[in-house]
């Protein structure tokens, strides 16, 4: 790296840094002021509260990385041009492009980093740290009651009283199985526990009931002990996964999800919008990267007041459309791609185009 790149970034990482910390201060706080009666009512401990802000910090990244990034360069380009160093560089035979190259570098590896973020951590953290706060509200918000988990592919409707959220067993379970060929039920399974060992299930205390293709019960209950069915795949992740709130799905998990099930149109088109969102909007930090250079230098020219002003109203227009393109692609106004690619898209080409009446 030569002494040039590290300088421009020396420059810029001390006011990002400061806002980075700055802002993501200021949302703590207002998380803080809306939980603290849960906290207090809960009897959270001080490590617990910490570990739920160290968890809650990724799921806010998506709105703090973009505009930090856009005020710390903002600032960055400031500094540089209000001491004429940008004019010294160029003088010098330093094209625009090169001053700038260590920059985009830094965004576009934010942005890979953004988009593990989306898709993966952020997803996670945001279901534990929804469940934090149930748990403190409720001691029993471990356990879910009263669950019913279709499988279209293998045929199969699991009614389920009772789960303990991060165990395998089942409580009060009743299994129906269909047949594939014609949809008609072959047998219906009662089991007081469902035990999940060795990636298949044990069932235990069974009542069994076939049924023939006509839809007759074939013969008296079946009792077992127990009931090992290697057959039955579906994993309690799986069940839990796909009976809870589609946000707290990874992205990974939403494609096999529509891969395994047949959602209805709305569902698919949440789930396909959701994805493409997680995949075009950590592109912002590099998109706001570029936007802040001609930004930056009308800050030198024409005041401070007029670049920051410039900069937040930037901000709020690029929010305003995220979430409008996310209203209309949840409700299948728009394609999926439509919704998730068009405020990244229409930024960049913003953030190009000022660029290229800046040179």
């Amino acid at each position: 790296m030569r002494i040039l790149d590290k300088y421009l970034l020396k420059t810029f990482m001390t006011p990002w840094l400061s806002c980075l910390i700055g802002f993501t201060f200021l949302f703590v706080i207002v998380d803080l002021v809306e939980s603290l009666n849960k906290f207090v009512d809960g009897d959270a401990s001080i490590f617990g509260v910490i570990g739920y802000y160290l968890r809650f910090i990724p799921s806010i990244w998506i709105y703090v990385g973009p505009i930090t990034l856009l005020l710390g360069l903002l600032y960055a380009l400031y500094q540089l041009t209000q001491n004429n160093e940008v004019i010294a560089m160029r003088a010098s035979g330093i094209s625009l492009y090169r001053v700038l190259f260590p920059f985009i570098v830094l965004g576009i590896f934010v942005s890979l980093i953004s988009i593990y973020i989306s898709q993966t951590v952020a997803p996670n953290n945001l279901a534990w740290t929804d469940q934090y706060l149930r748990t403190l509200e409720s001691p029993d918000s471990d356990t879910l009651y009263q669950l019913r988990f279709k499988d279209p592919e293998s045929h199969r409707t699991w009614d389920i009283e009772r789960l303990d959220v991060g165990s395998e067993v089942l409580h009060g379970v009743t299994l129906n199985q269909r047949r594939h060929e014609t949809d008609t039920l072959e047998y219906v399974l009662k089991a007081e526990q469902a035990v999940w060992i060795d990636n298949y299930w044990f069932f235990h205390n069974v009542a069994l009931q076939p049924y023939s293709e006509n839809g007759y019960k074939m013969g008296p209950l079946e009792h077992r002990a127990v009931l090992p069915k290697q057959e039955i795949t579906e994993s309690p992740e799986r069940i839990i996964r796909e009976t809870m709130s589609f946000e707290y799905m990874t992205s990974g998990e939403m494609k096999q999800y529509l891969k395994d099930r047949s959602p209805s149109d709305r569902t698919k088109a949440n789930l396909q919008t959701q994805i493409q969102m997680r995949r075009a909007h950590p592109w912002l930090c590099l998109v706001t990267m570029l936007m802040a250079v001609p930004f930056g230098t009308q800050t030198a020219r024409k005041g401070v007041f007029k670049g920051v002003f410039l900069c937040l109203f930037m901000f709020f227009g690029l929010f305003f459309m995220m979430n409008l393109f996310k209203a209309l692609g949840l409700g299948m106004k728009v394609a999926p791609w439509v919704a998730g690619w068009t405020p990244t898209i229409v930024f960049g080409v913003l953030g190009a185009y000022l660029l290229r009446k800046l040179r």
